[in-house]
Formats: structure tokens, sequence, C-alpha cells
């Protein structure tokens, strides 16, 4: 059995790196599949946690254990993350009409449908592998199986995070982060001499590894989203897809259309109403949209020199290719973030233009902030005007989108003497402190420049009328939007709701229910467990939040966070496991640290907001997970190892992180900012601490 043994700790090992590796993909895929934001990622993080909690639960129940079980269950979870991602991709056509864009509910349950068999298997085979061991009479913890399944989940998320996402697709990073499952799997059924189960065995994994390292299978299972695609690249920033319809390319990134053959009208917009203000144009940066005929636009002004910002070089690699990207002796590509480039530029720009989507992710909503325009205005020479877009109907602008409009003008307005908004094709914000003109026909009159859209229809849709009428609905009130009060976000939020008439009230009452009844059977021990599973991941998503408000590319570092996270519970979970003495006393000391965590981060947000170098946020999250993980043996050896406590605590702890995600990122960040967010981790954090001093199962 010694064999077997250690076989069984292999597969534990591989279940981390597999489990670990196929939630990350599935966060990027869900991502990709709905332009998501980080209400996105908290919804796969609630329903990935909560199912592999319940799964673990369900093994607390079992009785008697079984090797060759054990042996095809693995052999499954190997094999499970191709077919997860298979479903993702090919339901969405079916299950929602092409090309719309689903509501909450939809989205939740299409998580909820994908990846709940995976989950509650990976959930179910951790306290199931250390019931086949204890059958077997060999000695292992529930510290032990917690220590080692930490090893797994760290090899996975920094071998992911590090390795594969800048080398290999999503298929071929299952067949590699499955191969010590079905290694392990198949020495099993070798040793236990089912030859003919092994043969099935290997027919099966043939089929599996032929198909995840087929690069023209993975492109053909993007057909049904994307149409004839012609080229796709997996930029570890987002997905580039170029599709290809009679003889229109169309460039996606991410799920989003970024362009599609000729749009001269939103080129002429973006470009002429902020460049035709100005006496003379030397110096021009884009930030964004500078695909199709932007360029030729801009090139009528005769600027010495245009700079293009866009984080993704696969991005500008990839129209280039394509003929989208028009070539000039004064264009420069910048590959990298534009705050960041606004920050550290010596250039100073005559003109700097906005061309972003409505800001519903972190990521966006930093370049509609009050930080932003205070840093883009000292990148402006003196006069110079910055200029940006936001959805906009002429014929109807409801509450919500005065509200947008109110917010958008009034953070402008704290920064610039003239603010100024033309009801385009987009409602377009015009900023600077020099004068500003409505009558851009005959700004572009006096310049000498010709345009194909502005000056044959501009006075029949941009009338004065409708200034007018943006002019009166603007609200002086409402709230400026910040970095990290994102005002903005909260009401593109409502109206995503609002569009698809659904409340989340009725789902979180649901959530908060079930988690009651949860809690009145728990042991003490068990919510201590909760409570910090709970605010472990609720730090996380604060870590994410923050990242993306400073650096703005989550989707890159997503696996580096989750990785840090996962790091800390090694080494803490080893100290917790070595301790001789289990009492109720670490458990004090270590929510303590917590607590303490919480409040540094509490000061930081609330009175310093600097910009912290990345290695500031990875350590945070080192600290934390290690309390975690110190955590889960000491309380595990309290409740005593006779009573199997490996299901409950696991199930404690992952439940507790799925509820933290859930109130964390979906809810108390997007409505009411990341301050109100700590303060609520802290309350859960005294709560447990309060129980641990009051609790009578006090252990020398």
């Amino acid at each position: 059995m010694i064999n077997d043994r250690r076989l069984i700790i292999w597969s534990i090992i591989g279940t981390g790196i597999s489990s670990v590796t196929t939630q990350l993909l599935t966060i990027r895929e869900f991502l990709s599949q709905f332009h998501g934001n980080e209400i996105t990622i908290s919804l796969v993080l609630f329903c990935w946690l909560l199912m592999t909690g319940l799964g673990s639960l369900a093994a607390k129940g079992v009785r008697r254990s079984s090797v060759g079980l054990y042996t095809l269950l693995i052999l499954i979870i190997a094999m499970a993350p191709l077919v997860q991602m298979l479903l993702i991709r090919g339901l969405r056509e079916i299950l929602f009409t092409h090309g719309t864009s689903p509501g909450f509910y939809p989205i939740f349950f299409y998580i909820m449908l994908t990846i709940t068999p995976y989950c509650l298997l990976t959930g179910f085979i951790l306290p199931y592998a250390l019931k086949v061991l204890h059958d077997a009479h060999r000695s292992f913890t529930s510290g032990d199986l917690y220590l080692t399944d930490s090893v797994g989940d760290i090899t996975g998320g920094a071998l992911f995070s590090f390795v594969l996402v800048y080398w290999l697709r999503p298929f071929p990073t299952i067949a590699i982060t499955s191969g010590l499952l079905i290694m392990v799997a198949l020495l099993l059924l070798l040793k236990s001499g089912r030859r003919l189960v092994l043969i099935a065995a290997l027919a099966l994994c043939s089929v599996f590894y032929y198909h995840s390292t087929n690069s023209l299978f993975e492109k053909r299972t993007l057909f049904t989203q994307y149409g004839n695609v012609v080229r796709y690249v997996e930029s570890p920033y987002g997905r580039i897809v170029i599709s290809k319809e009679e003889n229109q390319h169309t460039i996606w990134e991410s799920g989003v259309p970024l362009y599609s053959g000729s749009n001269i009208i939103s080129s002429e917009e973006k470009v002429h109403y902020p460049l035709c203000q100005l006496d003379q144009v030397e110096s021009v940066l884009l930030v964004s949209g500078g695909l199709g005929e932007t360029m030729t636009e801009v090139a009528k002004y005769g600027p010495a020199y245009v700079d293009y910002v866009e984080l993704d070089p696969y991005l500008t690699g990839a129209a280039i290719s394509a003929g989208v990207i028009k070539k000039a002796p004064t264009l420069e590509i910048k590959n990298t973030d534009a705050r960041r480039y606004l920050k550290t530029t010596q250039r100073s720009y005559d003109a700097i233009i906005i061309d972003l989507p409505d800001p519903d992710t972190f990521q966006i909503n930093r370049f509609f902030t009050s930080e932003f325009f205070s840093l883009a205005k000292k990148r402006l020479t003196k006069d110079g005007i910055l200029s940006m877009g936001i959805e906009y109907s002429p014929n109807y602008i409801s509450d919500i989108r005065k509200k947008k409009l109110s917010t958008l003008y009034n953070t402008a307005r704290l920064h610039f003497k003239n603010v100024m908004i033309l009801p385009g094709e987009e409602a377009y914000l015009l900023m600077r402190d020099g004068k500003l003109w409505t009558d851009i026909p005959a700004r572009l009159k006096l310049k000498s420049i010709q345009t194909s859209y502005v000056e044959g229809f501009f006075y029949g849709n941009v009338t004065k009328e409708r200034i007018k009428k943006l002019e009166e609905i603007l609200d002086r009130n409402e709230y400026a939007n910040t970095d990290f009060e994102p005002r903005l976000m909260n009401i593109v939020f409502q109206e995503w709701f609002m569009k698809h008439g659904t409340s989340p009230k009725y789902f979180l009452l649901v959530v908060l229910v079930l988690t009651v009844i949860y809690l009145i059977f728990m042991r003490k021990e068990e919510y201590i467990l909760f409570s910090t599973g709970l605010v472990t991941m609720g730090a996380e998503m604060l870590i994410i939040f923050a990242f993306q408000v400073i650096y703005g590319y989550i989707y890159l570092k997503i696996g580096a966070i989750v990785t840090a996270f996962l790091l800390g519970l090694l080494p803490g979970a080893l100290i917790g496991n070595l301790s001789k003495s289990k009492n109720v006393h670490k458990l004090v000391v270590s929510d303590t640290l917590l607590l303490s965590l919480l409040l540094v981060y509490f000061i930081w947000v609330s009175y310093f907001k600097s910009e912290l170098h990345p290695m500031y946020f990875l350590a945070y999250c080192f600290l934390f997970s290690f309390l975690c993980g110190f955590q889960f043996p000491v309380a595990a050896g309290i409740i005593g190892e006779r009573t199997s406590p490996a299901a409950g605590c696991l199930a404690a702890d992952l439940c507790g992180a799925s509820v933290g995600t859930l109130v964390t990122g979906t809810i108390l960040i997007p409505l009411w900012g990341i301050r109100v967010a700590v303060i609520f981790l802290i309350l859960v954090k005294i709560s447990s601490s309060v129980i641990i001093m009051f609790s009578k199962t006090v252990r020398a």
C-alpha cells in the first residue's frame, strides 16, 4: 500500500495544479465571453468556491472508500476541464441570442451550469482522498491534506501565471496541467491489474490529448461566437480575434468588436470635434481607438507627431497585419498603460483623445475619474484639449443617463474651466481652459479641412436644441467620479440591471438565508474558518480592484494575485500543522493579525491612495493567506482528528470564501466603494475574534 499512498499524495498535488489552472482559465474565458468586468470575476469565484465547498460537504457523509472509484474520479477530473471549456464556448450561442448581452441572472446561471460538475468533483475528491488513506490505516491528517493541496495549488498558479499564460492557448494549457493526474490514474490502474479498464483509459487519454493539442480544433470552437475566424491570438491581456464576413474584417478584443469595416461617422466626430477647437495642432495623443480611419482624419491637421497608446501589443500587431492601422511617419505606437504613460512621459500634447467604452470596469473607469483628469491636464499644453465620448441616445435621455452625464461633467469641471457636451453619435465631452466652439463645420471651413460626414450632417444632428437640452439636464449636485469611489460604475451597473429588468436583491436574499441556516449548524471552530475564508477572499477582491485601479491590466495579473494568495497557505499550514499545541490562543493571535492587515489596507485607501509597486500587493496577499493557512490545521486539531474534520473544515473555508467573494466583489465595492467593503470585512473578523475569546474550548 506504500506505493498507493505515494500515488494518492501525488494525485492530491495534481488536483491542485489542475483545479487552480482551470479556475484561472475559466475566469479569463468568461471575461472574453461576456466582455466581463470585476463582477464577472466575483461571480465565477463565488460559484466556484461555493460548489467546491458543497462537494467537500458531500464527502462528509462517506463511510467507506474505494481506490478503484478514486482512480476513476481523478481520471475524470483530469479531462473535465477540456469538456468544461467546450461547454462554455458552445452553449452560449445555444442559450443566448447571438450578439446580445445577457443580464445578471442569465450570466450567473450560465456560470453555475457550466462549472458545477467539475467543482463538485474537485471539492469531493480531497476529503475522499483522506478517507482512502485512513481506511488503509495510513497516517495522514487534515492538516497534511491542506498542506499537500496547497503545494499543488501554488504550483498550478505559478506555472500558469509566469509561464503558460505567455506561451500557450487554453487547450494546450489544460493538456499540460492535467498530465500529473492522468499519470497517477494510469499507474493506479496498472498496479490494480485491470487491463481492460487500463486500455479503455489509454484510449480516452489519446482522444483527450488529440483534441487539447490540436490548434485547428481549438480555433473551430470560437466559430459560434465570432463566425469565420481568420486569426486567433491568446494574448496575456485578452483574446484577440479577427473574423471575416464577405469582404469585411472585424477585430475583437475579449469579446468586444473594436473595429468593423468603415465607420467614418465615429472617426470624424471623435477627431474633429476636439481638434478643430485648436488654432494649431502640433501633437496628439490617442488613448485607444487608433484603428480604421482615425489616423487619416488626424493627419488632416498636419501634426508633427501622433502617439497612439494601446496596452496590448498583440492587438496592434494584429491590426497592422490586417491593414486597419494606417502607418505614417508621424505615428508612434506605444504599447503600455495610458495612465502610466502619462505619469512617466515628458511630452506635452495639444490634444488628448480618449476612445474607450463606457466605464463598466475599474480598468476603464480609471480614465473617467478626477485623478485621471488631473493627470491628463498636466500633459496638455496651454489651452490644450481633452475629449472623450460616452453612450448617448438623442431621442430619450433616461434618469440613469442624466446621472451618468452629470457625474462625468461635474468631475471634469473640477479641473477644466470650460466643459462642453456635444450630442453626436455619442455624447462627446470637450474639456479645456480656453474657449470652446459649438459650430464645428464653421471651424473646419476656417481651417480648410474637408470631411464626409460632419460638414454635411452636423447641423441636422447636432442642433442647438439638443445641445441646450443636454445642458439643462445636468445636475450640478451629482457626486464626482474617483478611482476608489467609482460613482460612474455604480450608475452603469444600475443601468445594466434596469436594461434587463432585473435586480440582484432576490438572489442576495436567498444567499443570506442559506448562509444563516448553514451558520446555525456550524461548529465554533468551523465558523472561525468560515470567517477567515470570507475575509481572505474579500481581501483578494480588494487587491484585484485596487490593482485594476492603479495598473489597469487585471486580465494579465489575475493569475499572479491568485498565486500570491495561494503561496502563503503553504508555509502557514506547515507551521500550523507542526505546532504541537492546538489551542484557541493561537487562533486569537492570528485573528488579531488579520484584523491588523485589514486596518492597514483601510488606512492606505482612505488617506494615502498612493501608487505602490506590484510587489507590495503580492506581499500583502502572501501575509494574508499565510495567516489563513495557519488557522486551518489549528482549528482542525482543536476539533480532533477522530471526528474526521477535513470535510467540514474545507466546506466552511470554501463556503466562507464564496460569500466573501460575492458580497465584496459584486455588491460592496461596485455600489459603495472599497472603504465600505474593508469595514465590512473588519466587522466579520471581529465577530470571529469575539467567538474565539468567549469560547470554552480552550486546550493547552
